[in-house]
């Protein structure tokens, strides 16, 4: 009983973070604000549970990819019997789409906010690394081999400037539609989000411009465009 009393405080702790990041940006994220927004008297809560302002905000992540774990098995399940065939733009949209339909128990599309705050922050090193373990979402970590593996055309740290990009506009376009900021009446949340993923589908796939120039070698052109 005790344990599941723990758990649910630290979701509380991490949808009252969510929100205020969501909604004020890092700055409003002090352990009093989080206490407070999370209903606990005890200003210590956030250290007691977290130890650190940072590891909650770590936490919230964690959460939320457990929390999107069995939508990520559904869509790869509706793509493929063999996850381990998927190609890199499905792998992506597997890790990306599954926030669409998560519980917005704060505010609409929090946690997209959450995570635009996050990166611009420079704050988001860990979700796009497939060797980081997490517990309890196996497909989540399958499919950011995926990923790796179809990003190898890259330089390692433009390979993941790229997802981080992606990632942003995929966020960002949520937000957009969200506040009715796109200029674009009427347009239909899975619309968009489908048009990003077609010029992520672009991104992705594009060799690195250095080994494209006219120095390039038709050899060096051939080992530099990514598997399909």
């Amino acid at each position: 009983m005790g344990s599941d009393r723990s758990a649910a405080t630290r979701r509380r702790l991490c949808l009252a973070a969510e929100a205020l990041v969501a909604r004020s940006g890092l700055e409003a994220v002090t352990l009093r604000t989080v206490a407070a927004a999370a209903g606990q008297r005890n200003t210590a809560a956030v250290s007691y549970h977290f130890g650190s302002l940072k590891n909650l905000l770590r936490a919230v992540v964690e959460m939320r990819v457990l929390d999107e774990e069995p939508e990520r098995r559904r869509l790869v399940e509706l793509l493929t019997d063999d996850p381990t065939k998927l190609s890199t733009v499905d792998a992506w949209r597997c890790i990306m789409r599954p926030i669409l339909n998560l519980p917005d128990e704060q505010a609409p599309h929090a946690y997209a906010r959450f995570l635009v705050h996050m990166s611009t922050a420079g704050l988001l090193s860990d979700p796009f690394d497939a060797g980081v373990e997490r517990p309890g979402a196996p497909m989540m970590k399958l499919l950011l081999t995926r990923l790796n593996a179809g990003l190898a055309h890259l330089p390692y740290e433009l390979a993941r400037a790229r997802v981080s990009l992606c990632a942003l506009t995929f966020w960002n376009a949520i937000i957009l539609h969200d506040e009715r900021a796109l200029g674009a009446a009427g347009i239909a949340l899975p619309v968009l989000t489908a048009d990003v993923e077609r010029m992520v589908e672009t991104i992705l796939r594009e060799p690195a411009a250095e080994l494209v120039g006219p120095g390039a070698d038709a050899g060096a052109r051939r080992a530099s465009t990514p598997p399909r």
